[in-house]
């Protein structure tokens, strides 16, 4: 029988990467919050925590986090069928994609996160990245690339999102006046989201045969900040269509010659047992993505 006054101090501790945070979160001592997470490791016979900074849950610990986040849930739509008037917020942790926050997914979202008194968490992460997270149980949901469903999980349809390689007219006179091959993509400084393997890399990497140290390279973890970036001459970027139509439309940017647009699909990977909250904001999420797809 599982002590969920212990795993509470797991979960608190892995969310506050410290022993010290878990404690203030929960208003206890240090020393208490050691002790409990020292009785969950004893009774699951295995190590549940790297004692890193921060903190974080090893594999063991990551499905005990997953089960003890899924009770949770489902207590707090327990609790809501029958106190309607209960004020409590709900927090959900979720996989975003960088590019989704960019677009404005939090304002679409808007209606159903006050209208159910949710909180997000979001993890960010690029499109092929967010499964992992989800397959750890640090998310009870990710926006992903893949469509095959993982085990214990579904899956529904978002849509598809259109990307396009652009930079401003000076950039792809200067870089791209010839053609764009792989040499010219081997000299032209990029803009390239995070240090995963990103959509903009693989593209690169099956298209051209580029791989990473091959080109030129500005490393940027914020879509709005890489967006910024190629519209100041930079580098050039591979962006969603939606975020560039006004500013291709104004002249500022063009779509770089001979590149028909890339088209990603994107799903929506969930837990199988699913709150309604959660159901309901799956159902805005994909309203959203179907939106930047049109």
């Amino acid at each position: 029988m599982l002590d969920y006054k212990l795993l509470e101090a797991l979960d608190a501790v892995v969310a506050a990467g410290s022993f010290d945070g878990a404690a203030r979160r929960l208003h206890l001592t240090q020393s208490a919050i050691s002790q409990r997470i020292r009785q969950l490791e004893e009774r699951s016979g295995t190590v549940l925590l790297v004692r890193d900074t921060p903190v974080r849950a090893t594999a063991a610990g990551q499905k005990l986090l997953a089960h003890v986040r899924q009770v949770r849930l489902l207590e707090a739509e327990l609790n809501g069928s029958f106190d309607a008037a209960a004020s409590d917020w709900l927090t959900l942790r979720i996989g975003v994609n960088a590019d989704s926050l960019a677009l404005g997914l939090l304002p679409a979202l808007a209606p159903e996160l006050l209208a159910d008194r949710l909180l997000l968490d979001c993890v960010v992460a690029d499109e092929a990245q967010t499964l992992a997270q989800l397959r750890l149980g640090e998310v009870i949901g990710c926006i992903g690339t893949q469509p095959q469903q993982i085990g214990g999980c579904g899956v529904i349809p978002l849509g598809v999102m259109q990307y396009v390689l652009v930079a401003t007219p000076e950039f792809a006179a200067r870089f791209f006046a010839g053609g764009l091959d792989a040499q010219s993509l081997a000299d032209a400084p990029a803009a390239v989201f995070g240090q995963q393997d990103s959509i903009h890399r693989r593209w690169l990497r099956e298209q051209h045969g580029l791989q990473h140290g091959d080109y030129p390279c500005h490393v940027i973890p914020d879509s709005t900040a890489l967006f910024g970036a190629v519209c100041a001459g930079l580098a050039y970027g591979l962006v969603p269509a939606a975020q560039a139509a006004a500013v291709v439309a104004q002249g500022r940017l063009v779509q770089l010659p001979g590149i028909a647009p890339i088209a990603v699909p994107l799903f929506w990977h969930h837990w199988s047992r699913q709150t309604e909250p959660a159901r309901r904001l799956a159902q805005a999420i994909a309203r959203f993505v179907g939106q930047q797809a049109g």
